[in-house]
């Protein structure tokens, strides 16, 4: 799938994108996608009686570089 290139500091992960996502608006497009479409296969589970979706956000967060 990925080359991921590990950091000696901090226990993360780096990965250069073959094609950067060129906006915003793209990478929304890209969650809501895997959040309708549900790519992997994941499936639902019950948690104190209630069906939670197969897959969901549980956070969000962003962060960038300028090089």
């Amino acid at each position: 799938m990925a080359d991921f290139t590990p950091t000696t500091t901090v226990k993360t992960a780096v990965r250069k994108l073959a094609a950067p996502i060129g906006s915003l608006t793209a990478f929304t497009a890209l969650v809501q996608d895997i959040l309708d479409n549900n790519p992997w296969g994941c499936t639902s589970y019950e948690k104190a009686g209630v069906t939670l979706p197969t897959v969901s956000k549980s956070s969000e967060s962003y962060s960038g570089r300028v090089i």
